[in-house]
């Protein structure tokens, strides 16, 4: 029978040690699980901070990129299955704030025709008499 081997440190596992059992001690399965879960976490250890290329400088984002952004990053985590229940009021509340203010910022670049002036739509046209008999 093959020795298991701990998938943190490689140490043999203890004899008596089931057969479901990963780690051969707490303290290994508590670093296992701090790695897993930290945001630092690198998905390919070949590659180093050196290796990547460097960013290339774009153009300074406008305010409106920037509440697109926030607006994605907002509705990413509102359907996130792992966002607490406790955060779901915040988050809906600046996910409409930020729509609101898309929305004011659309307002002002194209104004209403309808709205703003209904005159201007009509281009001279006028609306013929209504005559109940026709109907």
């Amino acid at each position: 029978m093959p020795i298991r081997t701990c998938a943190q440190c490689g140490h043999a596992m203890p004899k008596n040690a089931s057969a479901k059992r990963k780690y051969c001690s707490d303290n290994c399965r508590k670093l296992a699980s701090k790695h897993r879960h930290s945001p630092q976490r690198q998905t390919s250890p070949t590659t180093s901070p050196a290796d990547e290329p460097s960013p290339q400088p774009t153009a300074p984002a406008t305010y409106r990129d920037l509440l697109e952004v926030s607006r994605t990053a907002l509705m990413r985590n509102l359907k996130d299955s792992h966002c607490p229940a406790t955060a779901v009021a915040g988050l809906s509340k600046q996910l409409l704030a930020v729509g609101k203010e898309l929305l004011d910022m659309d307002r002002e670049k194209e104004p209403d025709p309808i709205l703003d002036d209904p005159e201007e739509m009509a281009d001279g046209i006028e609306d013929e008499p209504f005559d109940a008999e026709t109907i």
